[in-house]
């Protein structure tokens, strides 16, 4: 059975094809891509038999059903079926053991004048490789060689497959030249010399190098494994899933994570968005570029894996399309604020900022400032520390109720709190403080009566910047009505409530805390757990009997916000100063506060402290100092 060799058209490994699957599909067995073998004879590189002119046209079978005419000496018609070019263009070689009989010739052929013109035609362009003639039985007009007397036929010989081979460029017009060293005019004497020699395997040229992959190959290879993916997944009964669809939800999903990164502050959601941001981009990426493959190459000649270049290809658009995501998502998390921010904040000490530069005294607005004495203001006193001091005219304010005016102002100095103090006594209980702030506009008004007092005292330019609140015992009272007001809790920054939160029990017998007493407090302690506010308490272990007591309030706080109490074991250092110690009863010992346990989150700081007589609730206001105090000195500290 004829066979026909010839070289795959991808990666230029030798084949051997029987002629009767030289138009079947077929797969080489090395690079496992497949062709029909007769499309990779290149016809524009081979030339066809020969023909003599005034012989009749015979078309030449193909391989498979040719049968092999008698062969007659002497005569170069239908005995040529294929010369090969040399692959680079040097003198056209007789290779031994390429003829075979052909049709006969004429009995008186022409003698040839000049060089033997052998014209290669080109193929015809057809869609249809069924439909093309075939390429081998091809032949072209050729002038007859010499007339010479006719010699006895030989025997005939068996027909030897051609051989097809991958010669070097198409020559479409090659002249044999007399010269010397080109090959001369072939005559019946040198076919007959031929014909007699031994037969040699024809000399087949060295494989060619293996072609680079023509262009756009590595588009349509990835055009074709992409349209192989979603094929079989289906949408609403018979419509097949598309990268369209997966582009469209994957942009959904990113819009989603770009808005969670701009609208929250909560740092795990921000990194939730972050991630999901990223990959929904790359995916809404990769996923449009994967439609447009798809429809713009229609190549349904999926590979069982892909070729290097073409996963090059893959891999790197993967990696530029994260790239690409994390970056779009980074800067929309710059813009917002990004939780390493929040983390450094937290955790990393505060930027050193150069020192403002020092004003003369005679150029601050405190320079003129009276500090001596009290100034009477709205049914409170007004004190100046004597270390205050304002550049441009702006101060703090501290609002203390129910307490010794000089032990609070001492309190105030010895805690460092740059801040004007404003102390206010209404008595016992906390009725009174609760029936003078339940009054709408109550503390604006005494603000803006503190402002102008301070005016008045010598401060050029004065305006309250910040103010906080503070109570002892009974002067809780004032807080829960000023803290009930929404206005003034945006006004209010830090309070520091000294064993003082009280409320009446809903069932005395369970200690079941009325909730609607502690709302006012509630909502301040949910700000300061979320860190915009400073709320610090203080309490002791004094039970109540008609009411709740200090701790039980706190405890209701503590529950309200999710905070647990840990054990501590702490003793605030010592006050020595002469109305610290003159405020305990005569003949009593210092009493200090011996703290147990402490809970925190956020702004929101809760210790509590052993003891349940009246010098031990006494100790809560004269250590204030030591306590909660500097917590606001420190908040305030520019």
């Amino acid at each position: 059975m004829a066979a026909i060799q010839l070289y795959c058209p991808f990666c230029g490994q030798k084949l051997s094809i029987e002629t009767e699957a030289l138009r079947t599909q077929t797969t080489c067995p090395r690079c496992a891509k497949g062709f029909v073998p007769i499309d990779a004879i290149p016809r524009d590189q081979t030339l066809p038999a020969l023909k003599v002119p005034g012989t009749a046209d015979v078309a030449t079978p193909p391989p498979a059903e040719a049968k092999a005419p008698a062969k007659k000496p002497g005569s170069l018609a239908g005995q040529v079926d294929t010369i090969l070019l040399p692959p680079n263009g040097g003198p056209l070689p007789i290779v031994p053991g390429a003829l075979r009989p052909a049709a006969p010739e004429p009995a008186a052929p022409e003698a040839i004048d000049g060089p033997t013109v052998i014209r290669a035609v080109p193929p015809e362009p057809a869609t249809n490789a069924s439909e093309k003639p075939d390429a081998l039985a091809a032949t072209v007009p050729v002038d007859p060689p010499a007339a010479e007397p006719p010699a006895a036929a030989p025997p005939p010989v068996a027909e030897k497959p051609l051989e097809a081979t991958v010669p070097a460029p198409p020559a479409v017009e090659t002249t044999a030249p007399a010269g010397p060293g080109d090959l001369p005019p072939v005559t019946s004497d040198a076919l007959a010399a031929t014909e007699n020699e031994p037969e040699s395997p024809p000399a087949i040229p060295p494989p060619p190098p293996k072609p680079a992959p023509a262009q756009g190959a590595i588009p349509a290879e990835l055009a074709a494994r992409a349209s192989t993916l979603l094929g079989s997944v289906k949408v609403g009964g018979s419509k097949a899933l598309g990268f369209e669809h997966v582009a469209l939800v994957a942009a959904v999903a990113a819009v989603l994570s770009l808005v969670l990164l701009g609208i929250t502050n909560v740092g795990v959601l921000r990194v939730i968005g972050g991630v999901v941001g990223t990959i929904s981009l790359a995916a809404a990426l990769l996923a449009a570029a994967a439609a447009w493959l798809v429809r713009s190459r229609k190549d349904s000649s999926a590979q069982p894996s892909l070729s290097p270049p073409a996963r090059n290809a893959l891999i790197g658009s993967v990696v530029a399309s994260l790239v690409l995501g994390s970056a779009i998502t980074g800067a929309v998390a710059a813009a917002t604020g990004s939780p390493g921010e929040l983390l450094r904040a937290k955790h990393m000490p505060p930027p050193k900022l150069p020192p403002k530069p020092e004003l003369p005294p005679e150029q601050r607005a405190d320079f003129k400032l009276k500090r001596e004495g009290h100034v009477f203001v709205n049914g409170g006193l007004l004190h100046v520390p004597p270390k205050f001091r304002s550049d441009d005219g702006a101060f703090d304010l501290y609002m203390h109720f129910h307490g010794n005016t000089n032990l609070v102002e001492e309190s105030a100095a010895g805690a460092g709190l740059n801040a004007l103090v404003y102390t206010v006594n209404l008595g016992n209980g906390s009725g009174p403080y609760e029936d003078k702030f339940s009054v709408v506009g109550v503390l604006d008004q005494t603000i803006d009566k503190i402002q102008d007092t301070a005016k008045k005292q010598g401060l050029r330019d004065a305006r309250v910047r910040r103010v906080a609140l503070g109570s002892w015992s009974a002067g809780y009272g004032a807080l829960a009505k000023l803290l009930d007001v929404a206005k003034n809790v945006e006004r209010i920054d830090s309070v520091l409530v000294l064993d003082g939160i009280h409320a009446a029990y809903l069932d005395p017998k369970a200690k079941t805390v009325d909730p609607l007493r502690l709302a006012p407090f509630f909502r301040f302690a949910k700000l300061a757990a979320d860190g915009k506010r400073l709320f610090s308490i203080t309490h002791s272990d004094i039970g109540g009997t008609e009411y709740a007591s200090s701790a039980e309030t706190a405890d209701a706080l503590l529950r309200e916000v999710g905070a647990e109490r840990a054990p501590a074991q702490a003793t605030p250092p010592r006050v020595t100063t002469k109305t610290a110690l003159a405020a305990f009863n005569k003949g009593a010992q210092e009493t200090r506060l011996e703290q147990t346990t402490e809970a925190k989150k956020g702004g929101l700081h809760v210790r509590g402290y052993s003891g349940q007589t009246p010098d031990q609730h006494m100790a809560h206001l004269v250590q204030m100092s030591v306590t909660v105090l500097p917590e606001l000195a420190e908040r305030w500290k520019e």
